[in-house]
């Protein structure tokens, strides 16, 4: 009896020996890739060969052994391909070893391969859960004792059924030991492949990201880490610190943030500047933040660097060229999210999940791009689609991934969001979005400084009226209008009297203060519909009055002599004793002035304004076309 049980033990050794070969191959993608299947079922073939080579002879022909374990094990695993190879290799030897039980040793074979490939259809897609493991245990090994129990009478299959409950648990524990340790492998290799996928991640940013330890050594870098730190690969950073690299003022600088934010144990955003021995300068905008495992122990402190100097440069030029704004660059932290052929998630960090609060939820791995997409539009976090386009604006964002280019577009709160977009040679794509905000704000800024700048070079300093230059852009513009509709176009000219001698009298200042006065008689009165009131130069101001009729400019003409004598300003070299003003009116009329260039309208203004002066000032002339200048009552306001 115990040579039986060595035989058990040997065959259990032979078992385990196979699986530590097998988890030492290299591995492929998945353990449901075809040649994967083949390669487990061979190994788990090669396992029921050494096993049935130290069989027991339970009667003439008939041979025990723990065969069934490794021919089941491949089905559960490898499923129907693992299964075919394993039972092949086991059958064809027990054939050729013939026997009084071949052909029923080709049945059982054949029977668990069967019973393996259909536990592994019918258990959960979970990677082999415990209690799958263990259903599919128990029905090796009751599968097992069933056909001790039809075995015919022998010494050794008489002793083996008196000690059964013995061997059932020894069938139980090795298939579920087996099974369990194939579980860890295939665990082992799903987390390696999940952690070349992150590194994946981490090498394609565009900007320095790393991981350093708390004294500052370096357990994580991608390349672009490295050229930062001008080192050849991101190999060469690992173990090494800032003091290794930088020179000891920035380095120690550089810790000292670390050493802040570790003892504060949240991210911060810093700016920090890099200035090589060589003089080269380099602006960085940094997010650093504590790293924690699930269980919150402290794994390393992660960096994640912006080159700002080209930025830096564009916000000087900007200052140098305008002279009136200061541009400001935000610092954005930039979030990442990768999708594979299919356009699921494949990856996004938390950067990315922050800007879009309404649909972080599903915004994780596994997920459809499109059905983001769909959540977003149903939650309200983007802004300015039509129900009625929402499908359209979806398949073409859905079509954008597939190709490089960055979009901008806004989202419920206000903020404004950049996604660039990179296609990946496996048909997939990242893409990486930013907070441009700040950027559009600064945009506005510039275009009402630009406005803001084009008023000013259209507005007389002094009296805050249109200058001569946008006075002659205006007539020019009302002139052709009026031709062009045969409309009425009246213009007035004003000359404040004998100024000159008031400058003289009371000083310049005294000056532009009087002319501040006149100007706001002028806008006080000429408020009609398109009337501009200019500085037309010196001490002569203009009014341009569209759709004015003679008559009506002359009204307003007599209103603006009269308001502006009733300023009461004194002026003592003047025969007025206060300060007046002569205008001269002139109004475009008729077809005969279809012809009339802003020169001459201009012209007959002057005249009526010179005619005015002539005739002894404070009064208003109109020019005629019979060339007959004359001076029209004032008629009560009222």
């Amino acid at each position: 009896m115990h040579a039986l049980w060595n035989h058990v033990l040997a065959n259990c050794a032979v078992i385990l020996f196979v699986i530590l070969a097998w988890t030492n191959l290299p591995q492929g993608k998945t353990v449901s890739d075809r040649r994967e299947q083949l390669k487990l079922g061979a190994f788990f073939g090669l396992a029921a060969l050494l096993v049935m080579t130290r069989p027991i002879e339970a009667a003439p022909g008939i041979q025990i052994d723990l065969r069934t374990i490794p021919i089941a094990i491949a089905g559960f695993a490898g499923g129907w391909p693992g299964a075919l190879v394993a039972s092949a290799m086991a059958g064809a030897y027990r054939l050729w070893i013939g026997g009084q039980g071949a052909i029923p040793g080709f049945s059982t074979i054949l029977g668990f391969a069967v019973l393996g490939a259909v536990c592994g259809m019918l258990r959960l897609r979970d990677r082999f859960p415990f209690g799958a493991i263990f259903g599919f245990s128990v029905l090796v090994t009751v599968f097992d004792l069933l056909i001790i129990s039809i075995m015919p009478e022998h010494d050794t299959i008489d002793a083996l059924r008196h000690q059964m409950a013995i061997w059932a648990g020894t069938i139980f524990i090795t298939t579920y030991f087996a099974s369990l340790s194939v579980q860890a492998e295939l665990r082992r290799r799903d987390i390696g492949r999940t952690l070349k996928t992150y590194e994946a991640v981490i090498q394609s940013l565009p900007e320095s990201l790393n991981v350093k330890d708390e004294d500052g050594r370096f357990v994580l870098a991608n390349q672009a880490t490295a050229k930062l730190m001008r080192v050849s690969s991101a190999g060469d950073l690992i173990g090494k610190t800032d003091f290794d690299f930088y020179p000891p003022d920035i380095a120690s600088a550089f810790q000292a943030d670390e050493q802040q934010i570790l003892a504060a144990g949240t991210a911060r955003l810093v700016e920090q500047k890099i200035t090589w021995d060589d003089g080269t300068a380099i602006d960085l905008s940094t997010l650093k933040a504590p790293l924690h495992d699930p269980d919150g122990q402290f794994l390393g402190l992660i960096t994640h660097n912006r080159d700002l100097t080209e930025k830096r440069r564009l916000q000087r030029a900007l200052l140098e060229s305008e002279k009136r704004i200061k541009a400001a660059l935000s610092n954005m932290a930039d979030g990442l999210i990768m999708f594979d052929a299919n356009l699921n998630v494949v990856f996004c960090n938390e950067q990315y999940r922050s800007m879009f609060p309404l649909t972080a939820d599903v915004r994780v791995p596994g997920m459809p791009a499109r059905q983001i997409l769909e959540t977003a539009m149903a939650r309200g976090e983007l802004t300015g689609i039509p129900p009625e386009q929402a499908t359209a604006f979806i398949d073409s964002a859905m079509s954008r991934l597939k190709l490089s280019g960055t979009v901008e577009f806004p989202i419920y709160d206000g903020r404004w969001v950049e996604s660039r977009t990179t296609p990946l040679d496996d048909g997939g794509c990242l893409v990486v979005c930013s907070d441009v905000t700040r950027a559009k704000q600064d945009e506005q800024e510039l275009r009402e400084l630009n406005q803001r700048l084009s008023e000013m070079a259209m507005t007389d300093s002094l009296t805050e009226l249109l200058n001569r230059r946008a006075f002659d852009a205006t007539l020019a513009t009302e002139l052709e209008r009026a031709q062009a509709a045969d409309l009425r176009l009246s213009l007035v000219l004003i000359d404040v009297d004998r100024f000159k001698a008031y400058n003289d009298t009371y000083g310049h200042t005294s000056g532009d203060q009087c002319l501040r006065q006149v100007a706001e008689v002028l806008r006080a009165v000429a408020r009609r519909p398109g009337a501009r009131s200019a500085r037309y130069g010196g001490e002569e101001l203009a009014v341009v009055l569209p759709n004015t009729t003679e008559e009506e400019a002359i009204r307003i003409a007599h209103d603006l002599r009269q308001r502006i004598r009733d300023l009461s300003i004194p002026h003592m070299g003047s025969e007025k004793g206060v300060v007046t003003a002569s205008i001269g009116v002139t109004t475009l009329c008729g077809s005969a002035d279809r012809l009339l260039t802003s020169a001459q309208f201009i012209g007959r203004a002057d005249q009526a304004l010179y005619n005015a002066k002539a005739a002894g000032r404070d009064i208003v002339r109109c020019w005629q076309e019979s060339n007959q200048h004359f001076d029209r009552p004032l008629q009560a306001r009222g």
